[in-house]
């Protein structure tokens, strides 16, 4: 699956609406960075922080399929959050794998940074997965609780180093 990284602009919420139904989804997507039913307003204040570089993602065929964030929340290190594969068709299919090696690439050459983190939920063993298949592996740093309705969910935090050259 060959997919591209591109720019989120503000006109792009609308699949963040189309893609997020309920409020479990949208915490799963996004923490809770955002509230239940996501709108424009708060997309705007979302994209105007400066440490945060949001794209969405688009398939051979132009059509934005997902988004992703890489944030930097320390000097030498950039997080990869808020990943979503939004077109359900699209799952499945190597697209996450795809996207995860792409933001990893951009974070380590593009940016320079020496280790990449992200948070996922302990339940998400599909993500789980998809993130050791390209690398990451969990740290030992303490897990979080989000409470989420009668639930709480689990947050582990996962990291990669880059590779070091043979020479």
């Amino acid at each position: 699956m060959v997919i591209e990284l591109k720019s989120f602009k503000i006109e792009d919420w609308k699949y963040l609406k189309k893609w997020i139904s309920s409020e479990s989804e949208l915490i799963q997507f996004a923490g809770q960075i955002f509230s239940f039913p996501i709108d424009q307003k708060q997309v705007e204040l979302y994209l105007s922080e400066s440490k945060r570089t949001v794209f969405k993602i688009e398939n051979e065929n132009n059509e934005t399929i997902g988004i992703a964030e890489i944030s930097i929340p320390e000097e030498n290190v950039a997080k990869l959050a808020r990943i979503l594969i939004g077109e359900k068709s699209m799952r499945g299919k190597g697209v996450g794998t795809e996207l995860i090696n792409k933001l990893t690439e951009y974070g380590f050459s593009n940016l320079k940074k020496e280790r990449i983190i992200l948070n996922v939920y302990s339940w998400n063993i599909g993500a789980i997965k998809c993130y050791e298949k390209v690398g990451f592996s969990k740290t030992d740093k303490p897990k979080k609780l989000v409470k989420v309705g009668n639930e709480n969910w689990e947050t582990i935090e996962m990291e990669k180093k880059p590779v070091a050259n043979n020479v």
